[in-house]
């Protein structure tokens, strides 16, 4: 899951607009109450987002029914299922951005992408719970196999194919994001056990080396951020400018002290452009999450640089950053 995305509003206003907040509130809560009974550990995420509302969520993670009575019962959380706690090995299929393509024929998504590795394997994709994102992707929802430890991946098992496990977390069913619902997609509802190939080839996925700066920042993801800052209004190029300039600088850094304190920053600093509605928060942290990977880090600790991101960027969208000219009014971002 790439994590981030434009963050929504909570439903305000008028009575519609309440009576709205309220169903959507006690549908996320039943959400959560199923997970927990189902022997997931669940957290809230912030209202329309994905990001956590817990900076500690893992360890707060619960299926304690009280707690999450009296969590989702103050406003409509997003569901968030801790994959560690949970047992869970999670493969988020995901869909290309714009312009985007892939380079084996007839592949044109994260679920292709699926198909493809297990027809090269003899294999098949066994059923199992599966989750339509609210970007049109699909979560295939898996039990951790017993005694396998795995990490968390970011298309090293193939195009637009990530994996979440310890260390990671999904949005869940009910939650919205963007407007967009994630939903159970078909008939089953029960998860099963990671298969053997799969889980061969995600121990098996490779490694940066921990040689600083060994993995450049890939050719197309360096285009589409050149690209936006030549489109969309002047605030969306000024936006634009300032990540560029953000990741620039810290894919340059090769020496170990300082890095991961300038992704955090880098990472703030982007989160207070996508509260104003001038970035898509998506882009923004695979944009950083390129040039972090760039810079060597995440060698040592897989997941450094998808927890510095988080954290940089939930404390800028709570201070949406405007233009000094543009009048100061809110565009978007976090709720």
């Amino acid at each position: 899951m790439r994590v981030s995305e434009m963050t929504g509003r909570m439903p305000q206003g008028p009575a519609g607009k309440t009576a709205e907040a309220r169903a959507l509130r006690a549908k996320l809560l039943a959400s959560a109450l199923r997970y927990a009974e189902l022997g997931m550990y669940v957290h809230p995420l912030l209202v329309g987002a994905k990001e956590p509302r817990w900076g500690d969520w893992e360890s707060r993670a619960t299926r304690d029914p009280e707690v999450i009575e009296k969590t989702w019962g103050r406003a409509p959380f997003n569901v968030g299922v801790a994959c560690g706690p949970s047992g869970l090995v999670v493969l988020d299929l995901d869909v290309p951005h714009a312009g985007e393509e892939s380079s084996i024929p007839g592949v044109v998504d994260g679920t292709g992408m699926l198909t493809e590795l297990a027809a090269r394997m003899g294999e098949e994709i066994v059923p199992t719970l599966t989750v339509r994102t609210a970007s049109g992707g699909r979560h295939l929802v898996y039990r951790a196999p017993a005694g396998v430890s795995l990490r968390n991946t970011a298309r090293t098992l193939g195009w637009c194919i990530d994996s979440r496990a310890a260390g990671g977390y999904v949005v869940g069913i009910g939650s919205v994001v963007g407007g967009s619902t994630y939903v159970l997609e078909g008939t089953t509802t029960t998860m099963a056990v990671l298969p053997g190939w799969l889980q061969e080839l995600m121990a098996a996925a490779p490694v940066r080396s921990a040689t600083a700066g060994s993995t450049p920042r890939p050719a197309g993801t360096v285009a589409r951020l050149q690209a936006l800052v030549r489109q969309g209004t002047r605030e969306q190029r000024w936006a634009a400018g300032i990540l560029r300039s953000e990741c620039d600088e810290l894919a340059a850094m090769k020496a170990p002290g300082g890095r991961n304190q300038r992704l955090n920053l880098g990472a703030y600093r982007a989160g207070q452009l996508v509260g104003a509605g001038l970035l898509d928060q998506a882009e923004a942290e695979e944009q950083l999450t390129a040039a972090a990977e760039s810079a060597g880090l995440g060698v040592d600790t897989p997941h450094e640089i998808e927890r510095t991101i988080a954290s940089g960027m939930r404390a800028g969208l709570a201070r949406p950053r405007w233009m000094s000219s543009a009048p100061a009014r809110r565009m978007g971002g976090a709720a």
